[in-house]
């Protein structure tokens, strides 16, 4: 049975199609180059000097190189100029005098300077494994962005895939229409599918966007490597022993335990050595006497004081404990759930592989028969839905395959 003809106008389908256009220029310019030449190093070393964080490495060497510079100073503090003046003019006005100027130099406690050169060697030690730490946990998210990118870009692309086989399917219902072999409606079925996929190639290049976005706010570069980032699954199953994270927390733990030490010494306070002069007279008529005097200020006692200062340093040593063994077993669960996403996602690939196989082959033959006028539109549309999905279906698994093997990588500790 053949339909009459009849030639329908386009004005609203121009003008949504003139729209889109438009969305698609704006966010096209809006994407970043990809140069063939940019690698994960690059990329990776432009990350670690754009990451706020790289302040507190400097910060954490500073306070290093003042803890040790501190150990190997004469005295456990600055030195005070004492100054002390009595007259007696503004009361009895014999003629009293004495002037006294000493220098107040604090010493050391017993143990007090080893401990201090044992603190600053700790945060030395501290800002090398933070520097480790840094280096690791920047490596981790630029994992991640550069996975999301591959991510967006690889929808992107099946989603323009999609619309071509749409828009193809439109133009055969078009010219079997105007054949007079389908009628009007099977032709707004076919624009309508092909508009939806329009809609859905805006949403994907919208997040190719976003995830190019994420990835110039992280790096500062305007240009993103051409290539997915690639690595080989690492054969360990347990973190490394130097585990930068797990390093990391430990290193707090060391270093809260000899702040314990340090804030005894300083609860207990410091004895004070003073040196000075005294010149005196007892009234007008008597000469000046000059001596020099030496006296020695030594705290004692105080326990319930020293108890209660150093409190807050047990505390934070308790806290360093808690937070790595947490650490460890937070570790241990998610290099498990990294291990297991994997396995089941390679258990799933070879079954998405054979689904899309056939989704395509049946799609190649449903278009066939209906051109030939065995099938109709409404079943073509479903066989054509049924194959994009397939194949977005592969691509995502296949990259998330990627995405669970540097996860695991990260968790265990190696380096890209």
């Amino acid at each position: 049975m053949k339909y009459l003809k009849y030639k329908f106008p386009v004005p609203i389908l121009m003008l949504l199609t003139a729209s889109v256009m438009a969305q698609n220029e704006h966010i096209e310019h809006m994407h970043l180059d990809s140069n063939p030449a940019l690698v994960f190093t690059n990329v990776f070393e432009q990350a670690l000097v754009h990451a706020p964080q790289a302040l507190s490495g400097e910060a954490r060497q500073a306070q290093a190189d003042d803890y040790k510079a501190f150990g190997n100073s004469w005295f456990a503090g600055p030195p005070s100029l004492n100054l002390t003046f009595i007259d007696d003019r503004a009361r009895t006005n014999v003629g009293l005098q004495e002037q006294e100027y000493g220098l107040q130099l604090p010493l050391w406690r017993l143990g007090e300077k080893a401990s201090t050169e044992v603190l600053g060697n700790l945060y030395q030690g501290q800002a090398d494994i933070w520097t480790d730490w840094f280096r690791w946990e920047v490596a981790g998210n630029l994992r991640s962005v550069l996975a999301d990118i591959e991510a967006a870009e690889t929808l992107m692309t099946i989603e323009q895939a999609a619309q071509a086989r749409a828009d193809e399917l439109h133009a055969i219902t078009q010219r079997m229409f105007e054949l007079g072999e389908l009628s009007r409606l099977d032709v707004m079925q076919a624009e309508t599918l092909a508009l939806e996929h329009m809609k859905k190639v805006l949403d994907a290049e919208a997040g190719m966007v976003d995830a190019e976005r994420e990835y110039n706010v992280f790096t500062g570069l305007d240009e993103r490597p051409a290539e997915g980032h690639r690595e080989e699954l690492t054969t360990l199953v347990e973190p490394v022993d130097n585990h930068p994270l797990l390093m990391l927390l430990a290193s707090q733990v060391s270093v809260a335990d000899a702040g314990i030490r340090q804030s005894e010494i300083n609860a207990k306070g410091n004895p004070q050595l003073t040196i000075g002069t005294r010149r005196e007279r007892p009234d007008q008529f008597q000469p000046y006497i000059d001596s020099v005097g030496i006296s020695l200020n030594i705290p004692i006692g105080g326990k319930s004081i020293v108890a209660a200062r150093t409190s807050a340093a047990r505390m934070q040593k308790t806290d360093a404990e808690v937070a790595l063994l947490n650490a460890e077993r937070l570790l241990e669960r998610d290099i498990h759930e990294a291990e297991h996403g994997l396995f089941v996602t390679r258990e799933a690939l070879p079954l998405t592989r054979q689904r899309f196989a056939l989704a395509s082959e049946n799609s190649k033959l449903a278009r066939t028969a209906f051109e030939a006028g065995e099938l109709n539109l409404i079943q073509v549309i479903g066989v054509l839905q049924q194959e994009i999905e397939a194949e977005r279906e592969l691509r995502m698994l296949e990259l998330q395959e990627q995405r669970q093997i540097t996860l695991y990588n990260h968790l265990i500790g190696v380096m890209p």
